[in-house]
């Protein structure tokens, strides 16, 4: 339904914008430039990690994944007397492969076999049947697919934008809708912009268990093992299903100093409620029971970041990034980027970049069977540790001037490792049409 609601409201500012009478056009002076294709984006990525931490095996095991993505963007404008308006669509499809998966419904080699009694949370956010998230895929093999619509509306007199956007994605235990509304106000010289965004996702995952931690024949997770005579791997695809909320403010100022100097300041709020823990994540205590991940309710996480360009005349900038994070699970973290673009020729630039990141650990991460059993909330995702990480990688940027086809091309690569030792490759390419 919610789905719907924006739908229908996407489509008539769409019109309303785009579809002004003949008769307005007549009253006016200006001729109205009509509604044209101005770009295509295409982007392809190809992710790979190593590690042996698994958050479904409880801290250990392969975390060997893989993820392949694309995405399409069709970018329309239309200028009237006053206004120049953009419309974004864009659909992407990823679809990854992980070692791990497979110990949702198989007991990791070693495990014990004493279940806690510990639960997720006291209740539910809806029964199994009551959404569009109607049951999982038994081989657990990851497909996503996430379109999305963005219009903006720029007042070409007051240099101010307004936007609206709405997202959907779907995985096999996931489900996500958002939507946005973006005002951006610019300086009539172009030194200075403010601008604002406000974000709320609606999500819905189903209480998929780790194969030991479900109930037998309870009619939800009703399948121990695959002890029914049906072709699915882990029982019945009757769930449990949680909802999560994320709501978000963004807000970024940039002013340019000098024509060599550009500085941004950044600042998001972000909170969420709902089902946080991923219900196939296991963990370990220290008594040889295993129960699932379980995490509060509510996460409030606030980062504050600025950027800073400088322009070293023709052949070089550097591009500075730093942000600081906290939440109130106890995460503490600072990231810190250099990226310099080096023009090559006209058409052929590189940029090496390179980004360090620090944080604390969560209040409720505990490796591998050192949590108590009496702890309230307990997790042994390394992603809530306490790490160091490093990303370094080369970007190529060429610009056909002389093409009529394309215009401009990217090949990225970056290689990404943690202290606590993951690792990947990540390589994107992305062309843009005129």
């Amino acid at each position: 339904m919610k789905k719907s609601i924006v739908s229908v409201l996407l489509l008539a500012i769409t019109f309303g914008f785009f579809g002004k009478s003949k008769a307005q056009e007549k009253d006016s002076l200006y001729e109205a430039r009509k509604l044209k294709i101005d770009e295509i984006n295409f982007v392809s990525g190809y992710y790979t990690q190593e590690g042996e931490h698994s958050s479904i095996g409880g801290g250990k095991g392969d975390e060997a994944l893989t993820n392949i993505s694309n995405s399409i963007q069709v970018r329309l404008l239309k200028n009237s007397q006053k206004y120049e308006h953009r419309l974004d669509v864009a659909v992407a499809v990823d679809h990854h492969t992980s070692a791990s998966t497979k110990l949702i419904n198989n007991v990791p080699d070693g495990s014990p076999t004493n279940i806690y009694s510990g639960k997720i949370s006291a209740k539910t956010a809806a029964s199994s049947g009551t959404s569009g998230v109607t049951g999982a895929s038994s081989k657990f093999v990851g497909w996503r697919i996430y379109p999305s619509i963005n219009y903006f509306a720029k007042n070409l007199e007051r240099n101010t934008t307004y936007g609206i956007g709405a997202y959907y994605s779907r995985e096999f235990d996931y489900q996500s809708i958002g939507g946005e509304l973006s005002f951006v106000k610019a300086s009539q010289d172009n030194n200075a912009e403010f601008s604002v965004k406000a974000m709320a996702f609606f999500d819905q995952r189903l209480e998929i268990l780790p194969v030991e931690l479900r109930p037998v024949n309870t009619g939800v997770n009703n399948k121990k093992a695959d002890d029914d005579e049906d072709e699915h791997e882990g029982g019945d695809d009757n769930y449990k299903l949680w909802n999560k909320n994320s709501y978000s403010v963004n807000f970024a100022y940039s002013q340019i100093i000098n024509p060599r100097l550009q500085v941004s300041l950044l600042a998001d709020f972000a909170f969420q409620d709902g089902l946080l823990s991923i219900p196939y994540n296991r963990v370990y205590f220290t008594n040889n029971t295993v129960s699932s991940e379980k995490l509060p309710m509510q996460r409030m996480k606030i980062p504050l970041g600025m950027r800073l360009n400088y322009f070293l005349g023709e052949t070089f900038i550097f591009r500075t990034y730093y942000r600081y994070f906290f939440d109130d699970w106890g995460i503490k973290a600072h990231t810190a980027q250099l990226e310099i673009p080096i023009k090559i020729s006209p058409f052929v630039s590189l940029s090496p970049f390179y980004r360090y990141h620090h944080q604390t650990s969560n209040d409720y991460f505990k490796p591998y069977g050192q949590h108590n059993p009496g702890e309230k909330y307990y997790s042994s995702d390394y992603d809530l540790s306490s790490f160091n990480s490093q990303n370094i990688g080369l970007n190529l940027h060429y610009l056909p001037l002389e093409s009529k086809l394309f215009k401009s091309v990217d090949f990225r690569y970056s290689f990404y490792k943690r202290s606590e030792g993951l690792s990947a490759h990540n390589l994107t390419f992305a062309i843009t049409f005129k």
